[in-house]
């Protein structure tokens, strides 16, 4: 007995010199785990001290002896983007600490898209890339384009009336869906969406998921996904602030934000409106505001534009677990196209208005219904209506009478409702998630099927379960089956797995097919002007796809700060593409391409730290298609892209400067060539950079920030057409892409409440 005694005091004595003290870091709103959280340790009555990195799964354990804790440990808890937490300690006793985001920081954003519940970008399944409002207000973004130009695999083309285009993974801007909180944007004119008309205003963050989630989000989900989280938390006082933003070209942006809360409801208004004079490679570095209607300088190739846009956001609190919330979003654009004085006394001209106008309604709930059950629903009401007048005008006393013919009002409904239901524990092996997603899409006008209304439905229900064989692989397979009112839609299936190497990298892979069919706007669609000559097609075919992706992660935190890294590759093989293609000088229509395939990948790396956040890439991207098969041409065609964004804050002093550039290589088009068929064309390469500095003046209230966009004045790009050319012979040519270098002045003033942009 007393040797069992003495045995059992040595144990525990070597216990005591071995203990570790054991801790859990969590975030404070999901109760997630945050990996590779630091702690600086220091035993207060001893010289020992420390640091420490928590693993994956938020874990940490302090290597200090029992009797040195019991005089107390000091500990102090960092990671970026969290408020720092500091307590200290006196036993082994296991202790979870929760961190809360920073208000003026915030590195790894939570993510929705495709996901069960909030999650960090790192722990999401699929892979993830989100643009948070401080990288918006560093590249001093105004819409949409301005911050998708700077991404890999994306690429943006401009049409000076149709607006600008965006291509992501070597497909089009019809294959990219689009979001605004989960319900799609409607308006598509050549099968994309003006990014230009897509302000960001009262934008929290938007999130980008790469290549397919057509299981989740159905049509136009093959390349990729971009949601627009809007803000809908005013915080705990109210708030007021007025934005300006102004280029010597003429570009005037003026926008005003307010919050309110009271009790549990939530009230945040956008108002703003956005003024373009015009632009001709002619004009002088700075705008011309007397008006020249009469003579030849009246055309531009940059049409004048204006537009108005609103946002009224309402939310309830129901309880801690409920919310109910109201979005309302209206946006009007009013382009002018003045016309040359005609030959041959140039006594008049054509001129053209369009007129663009959106109404959205949304109204969601979010239910958290405990032991991982959540769910989620919307129903959402979108109406888009595109009106052109056109007239001629006699020059000589300003005089103007109608076109007859030539007046065009298309309109287009959109209705979704969708309802998911989700079961995941945090610590369960086995969950999955359900939903439904129906949509009816209607179109009206004039140049819609010769004035016949149409509609298209598209009624889907969707599963996919997620697996935790390990605890470091999650595999997720999903389904979704859909009827389609005009196409027999097949069902379609998709895997990804994510799996966790060690504490640093991240394996992430997903296979998915993909259906698509063709738009109202691709089947009956006439769109024509004195530009434009867009004809539907009735005898599309519906496209399919199957894609594949594959990436490596790596993100070590260090002692000042973060490293990340990735590669990534892709492969997608499209059935029956659809496109538009070139069959005059203005004269387009839509036609299948038939097999269509892209092959390419990325390699990415980034520093981020309280001063310093740096990020450079490349890609390249190749497409294949019977075109180039059958005239003879390498199958693949291939084009490359490399980016660089650097910032560097003095945050004590309120300073920071901002680059961003990005080199995009040449890439192809289709047209038609003197034969009838269909060829290749080619676009030029350009590099555009961007440079900026910022600085907070009047207690933080007021950011004023200067910089210059396209320091490399890059207006058209030379474009050659391919096999032999086409019309006539014409063998090259030049597309729009930027208006030429810009000065700018943004200036953001807190008029009430605490600024929300102190990171700079």
């Amino acid at each position: 007995m007393i040797r069992t005694l003495a045995a059992l005091l040595a144990l525990s004595s070597s216990a005591a010199v071995c203990a570790q003290v054991p801790l859990t870091v969590r975030e404070a709103d999901t109760k997630e785990a945050v990996p590779y959280a630091h702690v600086q340790w220091d035993v207060l009555k001893t010289t020992a001290k420390g640091v420490v990195v928590s693993g994956p799964d938020g874990t940490i354990t302090i290597p200090a002896q029992a009797a040195d804790v019991q005089g107390g440990l000091a500990i102090r808890i960092d990671f970026i983007g969290y408020d720092p937490v500091i307590d200290t300690v006196y036993n082994l006793s296991p202790c979870t600490y929760s961190l809360q985001r920073a208000q003026f920081f915030n590195l790894d954003e939570l993510v929705v898209t495709g996901q069960y519940k909030p999650t960090s970008t790192d722990r999401a399944v699929q892979r993830m890339h989100v643009i948070n409002a401080e990288q918006i207000q560093r590249m001093a973004a105004q819409n949409l384009g301005d911050v998708l130009g700077q991404e890999l695999n994306m690429r943006l083309s401009q049409d000076n009336v149709l607006g600008t285009s965006l291509s992501m993974r070597g497909l089009g801007g019809e294959n990219v869906k689009i979001l605004v909180d989960g319900v799609p944007i409607i308006g598509r004119q050549d099968g994309n969406l003006d990014l230009t008309q897509i302000d960001l205003s009262g934008i929290d963050r938007v999130e980008i998921l790469e290549g397919p989630l057509s299981v989740s989000y159905g049509t136009n989900a093959l390349a990729g996904t971009i949601n627009l989280i809007t803000r809908k938390n005013s915080g705990n006082t109210s708030s007021l602030k007025a934005i300006s933003y102004v280029e010597q070209v003429g570009r005037l942006n003026l926008s005003v934000a307010a919050g309110k809360r009271f009790g549990k409801s939530d009230l945040l208004i956008t108002l703003g409106r956005n003024y373009f004079g015009g632009w001709s490679p002619e004009q002088s570095s700075t705008y011309d505001f007397a008006k020249h209607e009469a003579d030849s300088t009246r055309y531009q190739p940059w049409k004048p534009r204006e537009q108005y846009f609103g946002r009224l956001n309402y939310r309830y609190s129901l309880n801690d677990n409920w919310t109910l919330n109201y979005k309302g979003e209206f946006m009007q654009d009013l382009i002018i196209d003045r016309g040359l004085p005609r030959a041959p006394y140039d006594e008049s001209a054509f001129d053209s208005e369009y007129l663009t106008q959106r109404l959205d309604n949304a109204l969601f709930t979010t239910g958290d219904l405990g032991n991982g059950k959540r769910i989620h629903g919307l129903v959402a009401h979108d109406r888009y209506q595109r009106t052109r007048s056109m007239w001629i005008r006699d020059l000589t006393n300003m005089e103007t009478r109608p076109v007859p013919g030539e007046a065009d009002d298309s309109r287009f409904t959109l209705t979704n409702i969708r309802g998911t239901f989700s079961n995941m524990k945090d610590s369960a092996r086995l969950g999955y998630e359900v939903g439904m997603d129906l949509n009816l899409e209607t179109g009206a006008g004039e140049r819609i099927a010769d004035g016949t209304d149409q509609e298209i439905g598209d009624y889907a229900a969707f599963v996919s379960a997620q697996w935790k064989p390990v605890d470091r692989m999650i595999i997720r397979p999903g389904f979704r089956y859909a009827y389609n009112t005009q196409y027999d839609a097949p069902l379609v299936p998709s895997v990804d797995v994510r799996f966790q190497l060690d504490t640093a990298l991240t394996l992430r892979g997903s296979y998915a097919e993909g259906f698509r069919a063709p738009s109202l706007k691709e089947l009956y669609l006439y769109f024509v002007d004195v530009n434009h000559d867009i004809h539907g097609n009735p005898d599309l075919i519906a496209e399919s796809s199957n894609n594949y992706s594959l990436s490596l992660s790596y993100r070590k935190a260090l002692e000042k700060g973060v490293l990340r890294g990735e590669i990534a590759g892709f492969h997608d093989r499209v059935h029956n593409l659809i496109t538009l293609a070139e069959e005059g000088s203005t004269l387009y229509g839509y036609i299948n391409v038939g097999e269509y395939r892209t092959l390419g990948g990325s390699f990415s790396l980034g520093w981020e730290s309280g001063h310093w956040s740096i990020g450079a890439g490349t890609s390249i991207t190749g497409r294949y298609d019977t075109v180039g098969v059958r005239i003879g041409s390498n199958p693949y065609e291939y084009s490359p892209a490399v980016n660089l964004q650097a910032t560097r804050h003095w945050r004590k002093q309120g300073w920071s400067i901002n680059l961003f550039t990005k080199y995009q290589g040449e890439q192809q088009s289709y047209i038609y060539t003197d034969d009838g068929s269909l060829g290749r064309g080619r676009i030029a390469s350009y590099l555009m950079a961007d440079a900026s500095v910022s600085k907070q003046l009047c207690n933080r209230r007021l950011i004023a920030q200067i910089g210059c966009k396209n320091i490399g004045n890059i207006t058209d790009l030379n474009a050659s057409l391919g096999n032999g050319g086409a019309h006539s012979g014409a063998g090259s040519g030049s597309v729009p892409l930027a208006t030429g270098r810009t000065l700018f002045v943004r200036l953001a003033l807190d008029l009430i409440g605490k600024s929300k942009e102190t990171r700079l």
